[in-house]
Order: C-alpha cells, then structure tokens, then sequence
C-alpha cells in the first residue's frame, strides 16, 4: 500500500546515545521535513531504559498515527512493544550497532535515504514474536549469547562498539557452563541442545544468518538448536555461522513452529539484543501484526 499519508500526526523518538546518530542539525531537518510534508511532529528524546516504550505507548495513545523510531535495534524493540495492538504505524531510522530489522526489510542506513522511505508511504505487515510479555521482531536466544548479552558493560559498549559484545563473549565462553534444556514446539515436537536462537528474521547481530529461511512476514517461528556446549564446540559453531555452513551441522538442529516452551528454570533469554531475564518460557508468533514502512518486498 501506497500514499502520501499527509496531516498524520506523527512521533519522532530519538535515543541521542546511538552509535550513530546524526547531528542536532540533520535531525531537525528530519523535523522540519516531516512537518513539511503535513505531518505534525512530537519530537521526544529518550534518556532511560523502557523511556522508548513508554512514550510510543503514549503517543500511539493520544493519536499518533505514525510513530518513528530514531535509534537502534533495542531502542525499536521498545517503540514496537509501545505501538503492538494500536492503529500506529513504525517508520525506522537506523542509528544503532546492527540495525538488523532495517536490514531485514531493506530500509537504507543513511538517515536521508530512511526519511524518504517513510515519506514514501509504502507499508508492508510483519509478524511480531512475544515473549513472556514482550513483544520481539527479530529473534530470541537461550544460552550463551544471552549471557553475553546479560554480561554487557554498557560504558564499555559506548567506547567499544559492536566489539564490546564480542567481549562479553569470551567472558561469557570463560565462565558460563549452561546444562541441556528441551525446545517443545507447537506442544509436541522436541529439540534438546545448550544454546538455541528462535528467530523471526534471517539476520543475526548484523549480516549473519543464523536460520537463513526465516522471514519476519511467513507466520513462523524459526528454530536453531545448538547441542552441544564446550568450548571447542561454541568456537565451531561461531566459525560455522561465519562460513554460511552450519547447517549441515549434524548438532545443529532447525524446526518451525508457532508456539515454543522452554520449561528448564534459570537459563538467560534476551529478545531483539535485549536481555530479558531468565527463563522458563514461552514464545509465540502473532502474525501481521505490525504495520511499517518500507520498501516494498522482493519476490
């Protein structure tokens, strides 16, 4: 669907610690040239964890009919959870590490170039996952990388980037020996490993791929199970995952489902980069469920 979307009371949220965000300058032009094509703007800036959610919620709340988000993969995380189930549609501006749900729906990095998508009018429904309450777009994992995740420094993630993740993975390889825990899929179906990313997207952390198959609009939750969990057997699978071939992984296990429970207590979780808590768990895929703007889809 297709449009000029004009006098759409429209608001900007912006996490001013991105990694990359623009200058003061080129986000009041963002401003200027929203209001410029008729849409009213909020312009709000986010200063604490859960700030994001709690102000789309309320924008989406007050009428907001478009509801941007200007920050990274967590930042989105919180606008989605803010404007699932509401009329609010999402435009996106890409300022974080990976930007894996731009990517995803190939919406351009540079903030120019994302203005245009969403002034476009293009609107394509994605599925959102669901978590124990909160809602997902891009995947969840149990295990290591959710430890590492947990783990985090965020100053150092501030100075080190994307790399300050990298950090917290070896810490996490040192000192993180997680036991067997069982995937039941769709009440019947099991998978048992150590670590597991249950995806809703095809990209992971950036360009990788760990459940290639998975589209964030198919109605499925995309499963991969890893089973073992040395050090050598991480290490292998990191290595596999960079090389395109852990598929042919005989550990390495892929399922669909729409409905996952991860009964075994105490393990990490984190959703879209975010850590979540611990589980036991269940996962669900509602789909079409939010509507954003973007390029149309590639057949």
């Amino acid at each position: 669907m297709a449009g000029k979307n004009l006098n759409v009371k429209t608001a900007l949220i912006i996490n001013p610690v991105a990694s990359r965000i623009s200058s003061a300058e080129k986000l009041a032009r963002v401003e200027q040239e929203l209001n410029r094509r008729g849409h009213p703007v909020t312009v709000s800036y986010t200063s604490a964890p859960l700030e994001a959610m709690e102000i789309a919620r309320r924008a989406a709340g007050e009428g907001s009919g478009l509801v941007i988000s200007v920050g990274g993969d967590g930042t989105l995380n919180e606008v989605i959870n803010g404007i699932a189930s509401t009329p609010a549609r999402l435009g996106i501006i890409p300022a974080g590490l990976s930007n894996v749900l731009a990517r995803e729906l190939n919406i351009p990095d540079k903030l120019e170039r994302a203005l245009e998508v969403i002034l476009a009018g293009t609107t394509r429904r994605l599925d959102l996952g669901l978590i124990n309450g909160r809602y997902f777009s891009i995947m969840v994992s149990v295990g290591i990388d959710a430890e590492a995740v947990r783990i985090v420094n965020p100053a150092v993630k501030r100075f080190l980037k994307r790399y300050a993740y990298h950090l917290a993975g070896f810490q996490a390889l040192a000192s993180f020996r997680p036991g067997p825990f069982t995937l039941r899929c769709d009440g019947e179906k099991e998978l048992t490993g150590r670590a597991a990313v249950i995806s809703n997207s095809r990209f992971y952390g950036g360009p990788h791929q760990i459940t290639p198959q998975a589209r964030s609009d198919d109605g499925m939750l995309h499963c991969c199970v890893f089973a073992r969990g040395r050090r050598r057997d991480y290490a292998r699978y990191f290595w596999g995952v960079l090389r395109k071939n852990h598929q042919r992984f005989r550990d390495v296990s892929f399922l669909t489902a729409r409905t996952v429970d991860i009964e075994t207590p105490g393990l990490p979780i984190q959703a879209d980069g975010d850590y979540l808590g611990r589980t036991p768990a269940r996962i669900q895929i509602f789909p079409g469920m939010l509507t954003v703007l973007a390029p149309k889809k590639n057949e």
